[in-house]
């Protein structure tokens, strides 16, 4: 296809090429067949070419069905500026990479070097695929022989080493960690024998020289803190024109973990793991490994126990300071730490006679700097006093804690607790080593151990310095940023000021804008609201009516259904009803749960019945693109509120109040509607689509924030008549006449 002259006039504006992009005549008209100009996606695509022209930041929501990749990728491209392009996550990643960039730039003409970077751990390693191959080491699985072996051809001739493209070995595969590499345990430029074809090194290679480069916001992050951390220097990325933040509502999620800090037992049992083996395969004179490894493991288990004996179970996720016997701690931390410590002496007494151990004693010493810290913490807690409630005291184990029987043979440290004095020099090394700004530490307890976590109430500050020192253009879109608003809808307006807030930005320092999705949802959708009670805090109570109110839903679609939970406990309980109800009247309804295959997987086998009912929690209401037929019904227990026991959103409710705020209406009401959004988001994929958006909460009527909430809804006929949804599935002829009567 010739260019098209229009796009390269020098004389033109960037606003009039992409103008002439999108124009009936134009080459996506010609590129693309069924491509027909659309008002929403032509008036983002010229609110970026301004915001390019000026240096400025967009805050975009463009709905469903806009064509919101081609609106921001047609003045990125026309514009010949170096763009970073940060996703949500990999599934976008390969999406724009393999498809959308390549697909468009042909259609406009224009041939601008790409590349994708993901973390190291998507890359094949060499070193660490040689390793396993040539030496013996014993495989997770009876079949990962052959798994290897494809592995090993895999390297042999790919290009990239991204393991994304052996779809033979599954990416959930236990095999993959022993393969692929992570910042701990990679040896570097110094020390690997394979630096000079090193996959990862390839990749960050052909970023840095490309214009359009894709990454995803974690990666995003850690180059421009490493940048940073040098001075400007070394960064994975190229210095940008234009940052895209694509699914920008995860960003506070994905930014607010990066920046905080973490340790947890199952790290320190991974590292006295790797240790011990190590040791033994290449320096057994130089420690008694078993001895000192040992002795870590002892530690780590009387540290559960003790956990355990203050009162927490698996499960909880609790403030320290609501968990009132957290100074207890300080002396099995301290046991675990001088055990510990002992290891990084004899790592350090090897030093030399392996990479491998020379990279794990780096890494040990960065969780053992953040295990010093957490044991001053709890040094600089008060016990209790002596009225204490007993119940905690006396706490028992309980039976479904992980490796419960090997605690139980671990004797209670005897180590001494801290005196007034103890507490007073902790209390000034905590402050000395806390970041700066408000920040919230708590811990949570998984089948999989403790972790002890310190996270940033806010990464607004944070974030606005990396933007300031970045410099360049913005955009931050998604489908869903916006709160009160509904896309096109007359006399709303959507408020911004939650997402703004979020990501350090002012109403003065960009501009804000909704572009409505083309959708016609009032022919296409209706929003059911069964008469149930409103949830209150009986979870498993409430799914029980779900369900039921659900059912003939269920039934009237043939399947064809997402059941969304806003927690797992819920999610299982529908699981078990919906099975016996299928079960019981005999039907062909095939019934996929979330965790028993992979999420992919899953989505891919839902498509593929055509019929099926899928059951899944909060991981399954965003980046689910299930058009046509096979998805007619979304049914969402509740508006999904935070946890009223979270300690982070706890943490940040009491600053907002402390500043004289209602932290209910401005952090709790935009969390959830922002999410809510996105599960119903999941109904109506494309312009021949219909479907029934059930939401399982009266409290939309009931409540003062309903208004909030139903007025960021998709603009579906609404109704409480059972006998409506059902007329809507059977007969959608005389549905529509209805509506126009």
């Amino acid at each position: 296809m010739a260019r098209d002259p229009r796009l390269f006039d020098a004389s033109a504006s960037l606003a009039e090429r992409v103008t002439a992009a999108f124009s009936k005549d134009g080459p996506l008209a010609q590129a693309f067949p069924g491509f027909r100009p659309r008002g929403g996606q032509l008036g983002f695509a010229l609110a970026l070419a301004e915001t390019l022209q000026k240096e400025g930041t967009l805050v975009a929501e463009a709905g469903t069905g806009t064509g919101k990749t081609f609106a921001y990728l047609t003045p990125a491209l026309l514009s010949g500026l170096t763009v970073i392009i940060s996703t949500g996550g990999k599934p976008l990643q390969d999406q724009l990479y393999k498809k959308d960039v390549p697909m468009l730039s042909r259609a406009l003409g224009v041939h601008p070097k790409t590349a994708v970077l993901k973390g190291r751990a998507n890359y094949v390693c060499l070193e660490r695929l040689m390793h396993v191959a040539e030496d013996g080491v014993p495989l997770p699985e009876r079949n990962s022989h052959a798994k290897l072996r494809k592995i090993v051809r895999f390297a042999q001739i790919t290009k990239t080493g991204d393991r994304s493209e052996l779809a033979e070995v599954p990416e959930n595969d236990p095999l993959w960690p022993m393969v692929t590499s992570t910042r701990e345990n990679c040896l570097g430029p110094d020390r690997c024998p394979h630096y000079g074809e090193c996959f990862v090194k390839r990749a960050r290679d052909e970023a840095q020289s490309a214009q359009i480069v894709i990454v995803n916001h974690h990666l995003y992050l850690s180059s421009v803190a490493l940048k940073r951390e040098n001075q400007g220097m070394d960064g994975m990325l190229p210095t940008a024109d234009l940052t895209v933040f694509d699914e920008a509502h995860q960003l506070p999620a994905v930014a607010t973990a990066f920046f905080g800090t973490r340790f947890s037992t199952y790290q320190v049992e991974d590292i006295a793991h790797e240790a011990e083996a190590l040791g033994k395969s290449y320096a057994a004179d130089g420690a008694d490994w078993t001895k000192i490894c040992g002795a870590v493991r002892k530690a780590v288990d009387e540290l559960k126990l003790s956990c355990y004996a203050v009162g927490l179970t698996e499960g909880d996720r609790k403030a320290v300071e609501t968990i009132e016997r957290f100074g207890e701690l300080a002396g099995p931390m301290a046991t675990l730490l001088k055990a510990f410590a002992k290891l990084g002496d004899a790592l350090k007494t090897n030093a030399g006679r392996r990479d491998e151990i020379d990279v794990l004693r780096a890494y040990h010493a960065e969780v053992l700097d953040e295990m010093d810290n957490w044991k001053h913490v709890a040094t600089a807690t008060k016990p209790p006093t002596a009225s204490a409630d007993t119940e905690a005291a006396n706490a028992e184990i309980p039976a479904s804690s992980p490796a419960v029987a090997d605690l139980m043979t671990a004797a209670p440290s005897n180590a001494p607790q801290p005196t007034d004095k103890d507490r007073e020099i902790a209390e000034r090394l905590v402050k000395k080593n806390t970041p700066k700004g408000p920040a919230v530490r708590w811990v949570e307890v998984m089948k999989s151990g403790i972790r002890f976590n310190l996270t940033p109430l806010s990464f607004a500050g944070e974030f606005r310095e990396m933007r300031k020192a970045e410099g360049g253009s913005w955009l931050f879109t998604s489908a869903t940023l916006s709160t009160g608003g509904k896309a096109g809808a007359a006399n709303t307006a959507a408020d911004f000021g939650h997402y703004l807030r979020e990501v350090g930005l002012s109403p003065e320092e960009c501009r804000a804008e909704q572009w409505p999705s083309p959708f016609n949802y009032w022919e296409q959708g209706v929003f059911y609201l069964p008469d149930l009670p409103p949830p209150e805090r009986n979870t498993i109570e409430h799914v029980e009516r779900v369900v039921e109110a659900a059912w003939p839903l269920i039934v009237a679609a043939g399947g064809k259904t997402f059941f969304l939970c806003t927690s797992i406990a819920g999610m299982e309980r529908a699981a078990d009803l919906l099975e016996d109800k299928i079960k019981t009247n005999g039907l062909d309804y095939p019934l996929l749960v979330q965790n028993e295959m992979p999420r992919n997987a899953l989505i891919e086998e839902f498509r593929r019945r055509g019929n099926a009912v899928l059951v899944g929690s909060m991981s399954f209401w965003e980046g689910v693109d299930v058009r046509g037929d096979a998805l007619s019904l979304v049914v969402i227990d509740k508006i999904p509120f935070t946890p009223p026991d979270d300690p982070v959103t706890n943490a940040r409710c009491e600053a907002i109040r402390a500043s004289g705020k209602h932290p209910f209406f401005v952090h709790s009401v935009p969390e959830a509607v922002i999410s809510l959004k996105q599960g119903a988001g999941r109904l109506i994929r494309s312009e021949t689509d219909r479907g029934v958006f059930m939401l399982g909460d009266s409290r939309v009527l009931t409540k003062g924030y309903g208004k909030t909430v139903l007025a960021s809804l998709p603009d579906f006929y609404k109704t409480r008549q059972l006998g409506k949804v059902l007329t809507f599935f059977a007969d959608p002829e005389r549905f529509r006449e209805d509506l126009y009567c």
